[in-house]
């Protein structure tokens, strides 16, 4: 149980049910950063249009991967395991390579970016 209080899918009604439609996964699942928004509808919307703009506009010139590799690194600062975990798991995705993933990460965790840039990032 949550101690931020949401609306669950299953419960959820008009516009909410709408906006949980679009970020569902697999069995109606709905990521926890989006349950949040819940009881605000218009929160959701707004978290949702600063993703899609940050993360996957079609003028982006840096590739998804380090996106969401700088995704990774602002959740360790922000101390958000939540997030480390779920932007990880986009890396990984995106990537095709858990080895290579697994570097990018522990080069993180250790601030070796010098190492991370001449031995992973050039060669994607």
């Amino acid at each position: 149980m949550s101690w931020i209080e949401i609306i669950p899918f299953d419960k959820a009604k008009g516009k909410l049910k709408r906006l949980y439609e679009r970020v569902t996964g697999p069995n109606n699942n709905v990521d926890n950063i989006m349950l949040v928004h819940s009881l605000r509808p218009n929160t959701m919307e707004g978290h949702m249009a600063i993703y899609k703009k940050v993360l996957h506009h079609s003028e982006n010139t840096l590739p998804k991967w380090y996106l969401e590799t700088l995704g990774v690194y602002v959740s360790m600062l922000n101390q958000c395991d939540y997030c480390v975990d779920h932007h990880f798991a986009g890396l990984k995705r995106l990537l095709s390579d858990d080895e290579k993933a697994n570097r990018i990460k522990q080069g993180l965790v250790t601030r070796t970016f010098e190492s991370l840039t001449t031995t992973y990032i050039e060669g994607l």
